[in-house]
């Protein structure tokens, strides 16, 4: 279990280098794939978190033809700062900003820092003089107050969230809702994103103390607002998954075989959004062999055919050559 986890960890931190290479490269649409992909697999990465808010907010000066004024570089030196600042408790980090959002999460976690190194790097590229020309220019519109409500209901969902008061967080999601309903247009997206992300991480909460009933009742209910998220579906299938398990040990053969089934709904959705994810796969392939052999052996081969080396395409192999399959 160890090696795996520590192969895990490892893919992990490759993504996360190549995200932040990506992103001193400017390439910023390629890092917030990236950070995306490592938030889905760690959801409690809190510098993936804040390097993709980065990523998200230097598309959207490049979609608007405009700069504001910070070198990729100390983008990267930010995100690294904020993430160093925070408390350090592991949370669901999965949030897809609009653009006004990236902007507002930037200006929140980051203004100090930023403004001293936008000032230290302009004037040394671009000489004192073109810098107080710039600053004469004429200032941006002022932020809409209820984005700013938004901004700062966001942060205090995180708060709540870090201390694990879960649903003190999520009752303010829920207002933060209607608020981002009133918009206009209507933009519930992020709100709806940061909810899955919280319900994701209560429970997690319960699985990781066994309680696999209030953990599936977690993930169910922020599946009702993001029918699509891997996370949530992960922590559903799996789930389920082990309350099937206890099923069959009690010999209810009947509700043991209904309760993977509904493992494997939930695992095949994961897949659908993450083909990558060894972990899903895994459990999927094990779990169809509780009664599906044949969705079993193509899950396998799957896994050996996308990452023969890795722990589970080695477990992948023996359950064929067990079997006598190739």
């Amino acid at each position: 279990m160890t090696n795996e986890n520590d192969t895990g960890r490892s893919q992990i931190d490759e993504i996360m280098d190549r995200g932040i290479a990506a992103l001193e490269r400017e390439q910023f649409d390629v890092a917030a794939e990236l950070f995306r992909q490592v938030m889905q697999r760690a959801p409690f990465r809190l510098d993936a978190r804040n390097y993709l808010a980065v990523a998200l907010d230097g598309q959207f000066s490049r979609e608007d033809g405009q700069t504001n004024g910070r070198h990729p570089a100390t983008m990267v030196a930010t995100a690294s700062s904020a993430a160093a600042a925070a408390s350090g408790r592991s949370r669901a980090t999965r949030v897809r900003f609009p653009v006004w959002l990236a902007a507002a999460a930037i200006a929140i976690t980051a203004l100090a820092i930023g403004a001293v190194a936008a000032v230290v790097s302009y004037t040394r590229h671009h000489g004192v003089r073109t810098f107080i020309e710039n600053l004469n220019k004429p200032k941006a519109p002022p932020v809409n107050p209820a984005l700013e409500q938004i901004a700062a209901d966001f942060k205090k969902a995180d708060s709540a969230a870090a201390r694990e008061q879960f649903d003190e967080a999520l009752d303010l999601l829920r207002k933060t809702r209607e608020t981002a309903a009133g918009l206009t247009p209507p933009d519930t997206r992020a709100v709806d994103d940061r909810i899955a992300e919280v319900s994701a991480a209560k429970a997690t909460a319960f699985y990781s103390k066994g309680n696999y009933d209030k953990a599936l009742d977690a993930a169910l209910e922020g599946l009702k607002l993001s029918d699509a998220s891997p996370q949530l579906n992960f922590l559903a299938g799996r789930c389920y998954e082990r309350k099937a398990m206890q099923a069959f040990s009690n010999n209810d053969k009947v509700q043991g075989r209904s309760l993977c089934e509904k493992a494997c709904e939930a695992l095949e959705k994961t897949v659908k959004a993450d083909p990558a994810n060894l972990a899903a796969l895994d459990l999927l392939g094990k779990t169809y062999s509780k009664f599906n052999e044949i969705k079993a052996i193509e899950t396998w081969r799957l896994i050996v055919k996308q990452a023969p080396d890795t722990p589970e395409g080695k477990t992948a192999k023996n359950y064929l050559q067990f079997r006598q399959i190739q």
